[in-house]
């Protein structure tokens, strides 16, 4: 039926006629669970009329939450009234909604059953009637009954309320524009997909594919490699994807939007890629958004070695990462990953048995790829090409990813490689010992300042000091920036007081303005129907006085969240996520009083916010039903108290960290000879403010806490 490189199912595999409707749906059940494997078979072996059968679920019609029902594609754009989300919102028990999914048992006054987002044996997923809400204390994973179903069918927002709507009965209003365009984006995702298909053939059964093909097993591609990338050949013609799309009843209207096509000044159109090796993109999700086409002849009048799609509605070249879309399983259970520059680059090593590798395609690395990429891990090592650009590429891109709250590593390679040339030539073997020997970025900014001469001159010394505590200044973990200054101290001899000093100036005085900043920051924006799978990184640990004061904020009385607020500064608190959610917090109550948790939950964009919030609101530690049935009267925690005790724990640590940070200046002006009375002075007004703090008349008796 089909040959070449598109692998066919074995018939003990699936029941396969290749005839009846009623078989494709089995065929469909198969290639779910082997998507990589047959990502080009759904494309080739069925008509276009069956191909929508045969897609991942993630935009497909067919839903495992609908049960096999056909549904259409939800409008993304449609803005669907705050009182409607409300009504659908309050007439779906989230218990309900996850029970039809999850075996739920019912234990205190909670639900827990296996989590449906990872494998389990404990059950650790826990539902909240009373709260609306769910978390998985294995996962992290939480949210809403709208969180779930988006993350349960892989859909928008939009489409998980009419999910919602349709299944309370609710009717949404309706756009006949909004859905005309939301066809339309759906429209170029077909159209690339029909596109990738047609290079893909190209490649594998012409004559004149064959070009591309010698080129691609010249630079070591197997079969294999070649199949789960889809790559392929754009033929040497001014209308040959233009001819087979008119055929196969594509609009050229869509190719042209989708960046296949372009215009000439009389009207008419033609190919834009012309007997190149393509490399198609996809998105987080599997579905083809681009193409990087190589060039193979020296007569192509097309300058540039490579040249990409153009922007698309549905491509984004700085918000897109080459090879994700096989490379995020890998990332997400080794907790790491390699990032390089190429495609080519990126196969070598995936072929060379490096899965979790991911590459720029040929831009600058960008906020919007990095923030994709911490859906899956923290950890990244760069592995950018030895030469002057990749140098500076590497640089910049370091403090990016510290911007981001990754912990970054450089993999050093020998001057004038590429990790495709290292490979080839040292195998990988070597290749693996050179990544497990990556260096930190402060020995690499070093390394670089101490190649150019700089730390030749106290001068130089000072500004590569300089240049390296600015890069530590964009973490956002206080004490990861304290534990590289010591190492930093350490390395140059240096005073750390002096290296604080110049930290604090580099993160500037208007700190808090960029944390608030940062929180309301915009995020990837996702494809319709593309929901990428979402696992919100691991960060560091909350201490128990935030976590009692965050709780607080969220579910305490009035008169304890002003209390709060009224002896708490956000500057005081030392994880930065509890920083973002007490202000978002404070501001919401400012604007419109007591806060609605699940609504709260709904409105954070950001995975690892709503963790946190949904881990607090569905703590598993609860009083043991064992001290009722002895008739054991346990009295309830006083909300009261534990926000004063949780204000003085903030208040000793900040007061402790400035004594601790005045002794050592002391120390240093003692070893100086200069004036350390004004260190003694500052240590006995630290001592009385510790003191104040723990008086009981800290706390007015008209706070309510006497």
């Amino acid at each position: 039926m089909v040959s070449g490189l598109i692998p066919l199912p074995k018939k003990r595999d699936i029941p396969y006629s290749g005839t009846p409707d009623a078989t494709l749906e089995s065929v469909f059940q198969h290639l779910l669970s082997h998507q990589d494997k047959y990502f080009l078979y759904s494309l080739a072996v069925f008509p276009l009329k069956h191909r929508n059968l045969l897609v991942p679920p993630y935009f497909s019609t067919f839903s495992p939450c609908t049960q096999g029902r056909q549904r259409t594609v939800a409008p993304l754009s449609m803005r669907i009234p705050e009182e409607k989300i409300e009504e659908v919102r309050t007439a779906n028990d989230v218990v309900e909604v996850i029970g039809a999914h999850v075996q739920l048992k019912k234990r205190g006054k909670n639900y827990v059953g296996l989590c449906p987002f990872h494998q389990e044996k404990t059950p650790s997923f826990t539902v909240s009637a009373d709260k609306q809400m769910y978390h998985c204390f294995g996962c992290a994973l939480g949210g809403n009954v709208f969180t779930f179903v988006m993350e349960f069918e892989k859909v928008s927002f939009v489409e998980a309320v009419r999910t919602l709507a349709a299944r309370a009965g609710i009717a949404l209003p309706e756009s006949e524009a909004e859905v005309e365009r939301s066809g339309e984006v759906e429209q170029l995702y077909n159209a690339c997909r029909f596109a990738g298909l047609f290079f893909h053939t190209n490649l594998t059964k012409t004559d004149e594919g064959r070009t591309a093909l010698e080129y691609f097993r010249s630079r070591g591609f197997l079969d294999d490699t070649i199949r789960t990338f889809g790559l392929g050949y754009s033929m040497q013609s001014w209308d040959a994807l233009l001819a087979r799309a008119k055929d196969e009843g594509i609009s050229p209207e869509h190719l042209l939007k989708a960046g296949l096509l372009r215009q000439r000044e009389d009207g008419t159109l033609y190919d834009y890629f012309r007997g190149r090796a393509m490399f198609p993109i996809f998105s987080p999700a599997g579905r083809v958004i681009g193409f990087g086409a190589r060039k193979l002849r020296n007569d192509d009048p097309v300058q540039g070695k490579y040249i990409n799609s153009p922007e698309t509605p549905i491509y984004y070249k700085s918000r897109v990462l080459y090879g994700l879309f096989q490379a995020k399983e890998a990332i997400r259970s080794e907790n790491n990953a390699l990032m390089v520059e190429g495609y080519t680059d990126l196969l070598s090593l995936v072929q060379a048995g490096f899965q979790n590798v991911v590459a720029t395609s040929g831009t600058a690395l960008t906020e919007d790829q990095l923030y994709l990429l911490g859906r899956y891990a923290k950890n990244l090592a760069l592995v950018f090409d030895a030469d002057i650009a990749g140098s500076q590429a590497t640089v910049r891109g370091v403090g990016l990813a510290l911007e981001q709250d990754f912990d970054v590593k450089v993999v050093e390679l020998p001057q004038g490689d590429d990790p495709d040339s290292f490979l080839q030539r040292e195998g990988a073997k070597a290749f693996r010992a050179t990544v497990e020997s990556a260096v930190s970025f402060i020995d690499y900014l070093a390394q670089q300042f101490q190649r150019a001469g700089a730390l030749s001159t106290p001068e130089g010394q000072a500004e590569a000091v300089r240049q390296i505590v600015s890069a530590i200044a964009r973490m956002k973990d206080e004490l990861k920036r304290n534990f590289y200054l010591k190492h930093v101290a350490e390395r140059y001899g240096m005073y750390e007081s002096v290296l604080f000093r110049e930290l604090e100036r580099a993160i500037g005085k208007d700190r808090q303005a960029s944390r608030v900043a940062a929180s309301s920051a915009r995020r990837v924006p996702v494809y319709q129907s593309d929901m990428a799978d979402v696992t919100p990184a691991r960060t560091a640990p909350i201490s128990a006085p935030e976590r009692d004061i965050l709780k607080l904020m969220l579910e305490g009385p009035p008169e304890v969240v002003q209390l709060l607020a009224s002896h708490i500064s956000t500057d005081e608190l030392e994880n930065p996520n509890v920083q973002t959610l007490v202000s978002t917090i404070l501001g919401l109550m400012n604007e419109s009083g007591p806060v609605n948790l699940s609504a709260y939950v709904e409105s954070l964009t950001d995975p690892e916010l709503k963790s946190i919030v949904t881990d607090l609101a569905l703590s598993r530690y609860e009083l043991s039903r064992g001290w009722s049935a002895m008739n054991v009267e346990i009295d309830e925690p006083d909300p009261r108290e534990i926000a004063r005790k949780a204000i003085v724990a903030v208040k000793r640590r900040v007061i402790q960290k400035e004594v601790e940070r005045n002794q050592r200046e002391l120390k240093e002006a003692s070893q100086r000879g200069q004036e350390v009375k004004p260190f003694v002075l500052r240590h006995k007004e630290l001592l009385n403010q510790l003191r104040s703090i723990e008086a009981p008349s800290f706390f007015p008796a008209d706070s309510g806490t006497q």
